[in-house]
């Protein structure tokens, strides 16, 4: 026994307190690690998901540019929008190729040229050797028709993600050593405070029992709350009692034992007995005490690893508290971008709905001016050599102001449009609803088209009262009117000349109603039937887009909530009948019974 107790105590003792910390903080340190290179991981891949979103956005700006420079063949523009993309930090390399996919130019850090070969399809290119990039085709539009002028290739690093990236990195290393300090220190507090503490105070005051004087060996934890440390210095404080119980009771028996001796002294062996029989009754009672002991020495194990259980516990619930935290934080963040993503496409949807728009009155404008200036020129020359009269200067100076008024009309349009465009791009809900004059309107619509008509000597004729004021969305009726006219200048009069359009215009009700009809070659009904249809065109192989009929069909019926229907015949040309409700700005029923 003397053995044993000198092993146990030359044997270093090992901190209860200290192992419980030591693990926690060991798995609290791997979890953290996980965890902290997972959203490194995750960051890297949506920053780079976001430089891809900015090459397609830049691609969308810069293609337009790059595609009119290329198909007028300015090689200094295309160079200086080449140079205004490498400025951009999101983009490190361009590859700009034409139609015959030849490179025109090559800058910055790019992939191999036989690599090229092998991306047949326009979006995202797959990062290679830390570069990655966005390819797409160059299309020019003209004459309601594109062409593919050729492709351009963004490219953008990986050097160039780590660098987006390097803040999001410091602060997720700087938020997790933060945490991590903290956790130490509070756990090293709350160990010291609730589980060593404690335990050097039993363990001292245990130290200090003296057999002789058990009732003074009582042990005093000063524990501000009830606990196990408190139950246990409650079992132990009864446990010295009972024995000091025990221990007076054998002091009475030995009392009253030499009290018989005395009295009785031919008694011994009857006292013998007695004794012999108290001595039986303390060696039960010392068993006794010692198998408490060992139930207590038992359940003071039990309650040491409840605890522990239940420190785990707690780390673990906190663990999965700040990883809901942080989940909850990243799906924001994801939202937030899937928002703004919706924005972006919902813009370049509009951008390329404009461009189409005022491609039609600056192609007119620049037709007027080319005009302007050819017959400014004849006029000069016949003043420069006297050969002009009055009469004839009147003539000139009459289509010079009459070509002028078309420009004007034309850019005014294009200007309407754009200030449209930044509306609707401020408030992409919003539709440009105004008051217009029909009639008037009409005219200047016609009146933009006019070079082309005369080109084709097609003559129009426009049926309208006056006096017909109305609120609707006026760009979407110039669109339908201006496809029309040019639809039936393309297919209608291609081989027929002095071609004639009529336009008449009614108010039925709260709606407007109008008739329009040329008197081209027609349309069989099979082609009828398919008139409206996407990208369905006659002329397929002269380069037409089969848009025209399937925007004005889209523009009537959603745009301004009317009706359309078409009828034709070979040779007897093609009608239009459509309709769609306004707001009327005074009574109409007088001009209804004229019409």
């Amino acid at each position: 026994m003397n053995r044993l107790t000198a092993q146990k105590t030359t044997r270093a003792p090992r901190s209860i307190a200290r192992t419980l910390l030591t693990s926690v903080l060991t798995v609290y340190f791997l979890l953290t690690l996980v965890i902290t290179t997972g959203q490194i991981a995750f960051e890297y891949n949506n920053t780079r998901d976001a430089l891809l979103d900015d090459l397609r956005n830049q691609h969308h700006t810069f293609a337009a540019s790059f595609s009119r420079a290329m198909w007028e063949f300015n090689h200094e523009q295309t160079d200086a929008l080449a140079e205004g993309l490498m400025n951009i930090p999101a983009i490190n390399g361009i590859i700009l190729r034409d139609d015959q996919e030849r490179i025109l130019i090559n800058r910055g850090a790019t992939i191999a040229s036989d690599r090229l070969q092998t991306i047949e399809h326009s979006g995202p290119i797959p990062e290679v050797a830390g570069i990655f990039g966005y390819h797409s085709p160059l299309v020019f539009e003209f004459a309601g028709g594109t062409e593919i002028v050729g492709d351009v290739f963004l490219f953008s690093s990986r050097d160039v993600t780590i660098e987006r990236l390097r803040p999001s990195i410091i602060l997720l290393v700087l938020g997790a050593l933060i945490k991590s300090s903290l956790l130490i220190l509070l756990f090293t507090l709350a160990f010291r405070y609730f589980l060593r503490s404690p335990l050097e105070n039993l363990i001292e005051q245990l130290r200090n029992f003296s057999p002789e004087r058990p009732e003074a060996s009582h042990i005093r934890l000063e524990q501000p709350e009830v606990n196990e440390f408190s139950l246990l210095e409650d079992a132990y404080n009864d446990l010295l009692s009972r024995l000091r119980s025990h221990q007076n009771d054998l002091d009475a028996a030995h009392a009253n034992l030499n009290a018989a001796n005395r009295r009785l002294e031919d008694q011994n062996l009857l006292l013998e007995q007695e004794i012999a029989e108290k001595t039986i009754g303390i060696s039960k009672l010392m068993l006794d005490l010692e198998r408490r002991r060992h139930d207590l020495e038992i359940r003071q194990h039990s309650l040491e690893q409840e605890v522990h259980q239940r420190r785990l516990t707690e780390s673990r619930l906190k663990q999965a508290n700040r990883d809901l935290e942080e989940s909850l934080t990243f799906l924001q963040q994801a939202r937030n971008q899937l928002l703004a993503s919706e924005k972006l496409a919902s813009l370049g949807s509009l951008v390329t709905n404009i461009a189409h728009d005022v491609s039609t009155p600056l192609g007119v404008g620049v037709t007027a001016a080319s005009y302007l200036k050819e017959k400014f020129q004849h006029l000069q020359c016949e003043i420069s050599e006297n050969k002009i009269t009055s009469e004839g200067l009147l003539e000139r100076l009459s289509a010079l102001e009459e070509a002028v008024e078309l420009i004007d009309v034309n850019l005014q349009r294009a200007n309407e449009l754009m200030d449209g465009f930044k509306q609707v791009a401020a408030d992409q809900a919003s539709e440009a609803v105004r008051e217009v004059n029909v009639k008037q309107y009409v005219q200047r619509i016609i009146k933009a088209l006019k070079p082309q008509l005369q080109k084709q000597a097609c003559e129009v004729t426009l049926t309208c009262p006056e006096t017909i004021v109305a609120e609707f969305t006026a760009g979407a009726l110039a669109q339908i009117l201006t496809n029309m006219m040019v639809n039936s200048l393309i297919h209608g009069f291609e081989q027929k000349p002095n071609g004639k359009i009529n336009i008449s215009v009614r108010v039925d009700g709260q709606h407007l109603h109008f008739h329009y009809c040329d008197n081209g070659v027609g349309m069989s009904q099979r082609q009828l039937r398919q008139l409206f249809d996407a990208f369905y065109t006659t002329q397929r192989n002269q380069g037409g887009s089969g848009l025209g009929t399937h925007i004005i069909h889209s523009l009537i019926t959603q745009s301004l909530h009317g009706k359309i229907t078409a009828s034709s015949k070979p040779g007897q040309g093609l009608c239009y009948d459509f309709s769609f409700p306004v707001t009327l700005q005074q009574p109409v029923s007088e001009m209804s019974s004229q019409n």
